[in-house]
């Protein structure tokens, strides 16, 4: 960007730790401090709005502790798990086995404090369900990461259909996000605002985010994918940004030459 300071998204620290952290405590806890087992409705989407927010991922980081086994250890038991980030993501299309899932790819990135704590692994949370997804491709230039996990029996995603170009300054759009981890197959978060225009590939909007907004869905109006947020403005987070869809449709291009995800 020209004229604007921002920082990437990536969710570390203690702010998503504590935002997963009071989610689950939330689930487990009654206000008398006893677990108790309460049977909640499966969420209904609005009709306009349904696919949006279906396809919406909650994605965390984990580090699995390495054991090496020795005279004392066996490893049998199973490792550690740590939660150390987290983001959100959006399904683009899935196949017959596998789903496909957009990002940002500093979020994908593994630090080298990462790799001191254990063996990082990225996990997706799409509703009830949860699986382990690996890394298909990644731009460092558009930060974008495809990532890729296996299709469940009895899901069926819509696919999510790009646009063709970003939209006019001023049209209104809509993201659907997990800031500061908060997330839980019971809600999903949903933010509108507009799109502020382009510099340069980098595109603009006066949309809400923070850490844990990371690669999530920015709609048009008509429902069209046109970017994920992968930046906000320092000291301002009602403005954020995002890579040109243009990005986008390179990456799915290119891949598509390789796996059928589209």
């Amino acid at each position: 960007m020209l004229k604007i300071i921002s920082y990437n998204l990536r969710g570390w620290g203690m702010m998503t730790i504590t935002g997963m952290c009071i989610l689950f405590m939330l689930q487990i806890f009654s206000c008398h401090g006893k677990q108790v087992q309460i049977e909640t409705a499966k969420p209904m989407f609005v009709e306009k709005h349904k696919d949006k927010l279906s396809n919406f991922v909650f994605l965390v980081k984990e580090s699995h502790t390495i054991c090496i086994p020795d005279e004392e250890t066996s490893c049998a038991e199973e490792s550690e798990v740590i939660p150390v980030a987290s983001a959100s993501g959006v399904v683009l299309s899935s196949s017959s086995s596998h789903i496909f899932i957009l990002t940002a790819n500093h979020f994908c990135e593994t630090s080298e404090i990462e790799k001191i704590i254990g063996e990082i692994k990225i996990r997706a949370f799409i509703g009830e369900t949860k699986r382990l997804v690996s890394i298909v491709t990644y731009t460092k230039q558009a930060d974008l990461c495809l990532l890729q996990g296996l299709k469940f029996k009895g899901e069926n995603f819509k696919t999510t259909e790009l646009a063709s170009e970003m939209p006019l300054i001023g049209e209104k759009v809509i993201n659907v996000a997990a800031p500061d981890g908060m997330a839980s197959p019971n809600t999903r978060l949903m933010f509108d605002g507009n799109f502020a225009g382009c510099e340069d590939l980098s595109c603009i909007f006066t949309v809400p985010a923070t850490f844990g907004s990371s690669g999530s869905a920015i709609y048009n109006e008509e429902g069209q994918l046109v970017s994920i947020l992968v930046a906000a403005a320092t000291n301002f987070e009602n403005v954020s940004m995002g890579p040109n869809i243009i990005f986008i449709q390179t990456l799915i291009d290119t891949v598509q030459k390789e796996i059928d995800i589209y």
